[in-house]
């Protein structure tokens, strides 16, 4: 067993946002949300040919930042080493992150450090802009029922969090009930399950699902959210 001298900070959620007093919370990004096992890509800045794929396995003091020892590739059977500058890209629940670092040293076998960057630009890539909620959720999925927290809510879809590990897959269709910030219930709206994310340490998932209806229970939804972006409340 190695032992570091450093604080690894695990699950590090890493951003700042303002909250409203109707529980609605709009996030602004100002640190990097960086999470363990998440992927990571890089590129070289000389040689934009040069990139590889890795995983985050801590962060160490807002200093460095410890990955998987990238593999880099030109070409399916080519690989090179790359220990210059870098372009790194980080997404995170719909958001492109995106800064320069540098190479640190390896710090045992097959785990290098990169530089913690001092700025990141930052990119939304969804379609629908979404706001940071906490409801209770109720679904109901092939006669089985479950309860989560609706994490997240846009227009189109939302985050679900539910409490332990579920056996869901890509494409399965349910319904959830949950009442929004604004009191309105929304009951028994069918959604479609769009991805999935297994956290093992906390025992949860989180599924991403979109909306399908009825029209007018999506509608609600549509109507808080450009409400919320409007008027910032």
């Amino acid at each position: 067993m190695f032992i570091f001298r450093y604080t690894i900070i695990i699950n590090m959620i890493e951003a700042d946002g303002r909250e409203f007093s109707s529980g609605i919370q709009i996030m602004v990004y100002k640190k990097i949300p960086f999470q363990i096992g998440a992927e990571i890509m890089l590129r070289s800045s000389s040689n934009r040919s040069h990139k590889a794929k890795s995983k985050i396995i801590g962060v160490v003091n807002r200093e460095l930042i410890l990955i998987e020892k990238p593999v880099f590739s030109i070409s399916d059977n080519i690989t090179v080493i790359v220990d210059e500058d870098l372009m790194v890209a980080y997404l995170h629940e719909g958001y492109l992150f995106t800064f320069d670092s540098r190479f640190g040293k390896e710090l045992i076998k097959n785990i290098v450090c990169i530089d913690y960057p001092a700025t990141f630009q930052v990119e939304n890539l969804r379609e629908a802009p979404r706001i940071k909620v906490n409801l209770d959720a109720a679904g109901s999925v092939s006669g089985s029922q479950f309860t989560g927290t609706i994490k997240d809510l846009s227009e189109t879809g939302c985050l679900l969090e539910i409490p332990k590990i579920v056996s869901f897959y890509k494409g399965v269709e349910f319904t959830v009930t949950f009442t929004m910030p604004n009191d309105q219930l929304v009951k028994n709206v069918q959604c479609k399950i769009m991805n999935m994310k297994f956290n093992q340490i906390y025992r949860k998932t989180d599924v991403g699902i979109m909306f399908q209806g009825p029209p007018e229970e999506v509608a609600k939804i549509r109507e808080l959210i450009k409400f919320c972006m409007r008027f910032k409340v």
